[in-house]
Order: structure tokens, then sequence, then C-alpha cells
């Protein structure tokens, strides 16, 4: 009986390295296969932060394309992005799990504003445009391009059995739902949150789980079960 496949869609690097994360018991479990749909390219653009009294990181994509932190303030979300900051000589703080959560925190904290979002071009929560609407004066700096790519030709063939799919973004959602035409009905989506969910509500689906929070850990604990379990004869 041929296994199950982890087809993986995130960039490559940072499936590489998710892949590097797995037990290697629940890997050697499947056929792991790395198929991205999107691409992060440098948009060029040296920030200016000397009005800034902070930046917020909502990825760790913001962190690698932003300067080095030099000791300045870094408002974060995720625990795996705060400490790249950290590592990047930002004074990180994680302040939520999600945009949500870290619009939610920075409401209550009231940080000294200006505050610059470091992020790419396509983001989700709108951060910048509540904070200033709520008088944290928030601007957003594009510092890399989401560029799309289409499904492959093994990742569709992929997709005629049993696919373990974990998503990470929103717009990888949405691009693999509109390349993947309707064929889904092999696939387990396993989602980071439940806003990663929506673009497959109307997609026939083996099953799709959404994680009990949009943690790192989460997402490897879900992937390695469920490698395991859909690999048992």
């Amino acid at each position: 009986m041929a296994l199950p496949t982890l087809l993986l869609t995130r960039p490559e690097a940072s499936a590489l390295a998710f892949a590097t994360t797995l037990d290697p018991a629940a890997l050697a479990s499947v056929q792991l296969l790395i198929a991205p749909l999107m691409q992060i390219i440098a948009t060029g653009t040296v920030p200016d932060l000397q009005r800034a009294q902070g930046v917020i990181f909502t990825s760790a994509n913001g962190v690698h394309h932003a300067p080095e932190g030099e000791g300045r303030l870094a408002f974060c979300v995720g625990a795996q992005t705060t400490k790249i900051a950290v590592e990047h000589g930002w004074d990180a703080q994680m302040s939520g799990r999600c945009a949500k959560e870290l619009i939610n925190t920075l409401r209550k904290t009231r940080p000294d504003a200006p505050l610059v979002h470091l992020g790419g071009e396509h983001t989700v929560g709108d951060i910048a445009q509540v904070l200033t609407a709520d008088g944290i004066e928030t601007r957003h700096i594009a510092l890399y391009h989401q560029q799309l790519f289409s499904l492959s030709a093994e990742a569709k063939d992929a997709l005629k059995g049993p696919t373990i799919l974990p998503v990470f973004s929103l717009r990888t959602a949405q691009q693999l739902v509109a390349e993947a035409k309707g064929n889904l009905r092999f696939a387990h989506i396993i989602a980071l949150s439940d806003s990663l969910a929506v673009p497959f509500a109307g997609e026939k689906l083996m099953q799709c789980v959404i994680l009990p929070s949009p943690q790192a850990i989460y997402m490897r604990k879900a992937v390695e079960n469920l490698c395991l379990d859909l690999s048992l004869p």
C-alpha cells in the first residue's frame, strides 16, 4: 500500500525547516513532498526607523528582511518570531499568538508611538490601520513580496490519494483551494487557526483540523500524529 503524502506548500526554506523538526518516525511513515505555493522576495526597501518607538513583527520573514535590532523594542506575534527577533538584536516581547491578540495587547498597554509594522506586502488583521484608528500611530512598511505559484503536477498527483496538508497562511490556503480545483477529497487539512480554515469551508475534504492555538508546537504535534495514524494498516 502506498504511503500517504505529507505535502508542504510553504516557501522552500520554511518547508525544509519545518520538516527537520518532525519526529523521524513520523517522516518515515509518509512520502514527503515540498511544493511551494509562495516565494518570499525582498522589496529592497530600507525602512526609516528614526522616529519609531518600536516595531511590530508578525512573522519570521519580517525579522529576516528587517535591519538588525540594535536593542530597539519589538512587539511580536508568536514565540518563534519573538525568539528570532531576539537573535537579531531586538528587545523583543511576545505580544500575542495572532494579529488579533497583538492588537488587543497593544490597546491595553498603549506603548509609545509611533510604531512601524515591518512585514510583507500582504498582511492579516490590518494592524497598522486598526492601531492608528485607536490612537496608536502605526504605519506598515512592506519589506517583501509574497509571489504565488501554481500547484505542481507532482502535488496534483499526490492529491489523488491520502494527503496531509498543514496550512500556515491565509494566502497559501486560498491559493491551494484555487489550484486544487475541487480535488481535495482525500486531503487532511491542518489549519493554524480558524481564519485559515475558512477557504476550505466549501470543499469536500477528509477532514479539517484547526489547532487549539496558532503555535508551531501544536502544528508539529498535529502533523506527526496524523502521519502516524494514516500510515497504520
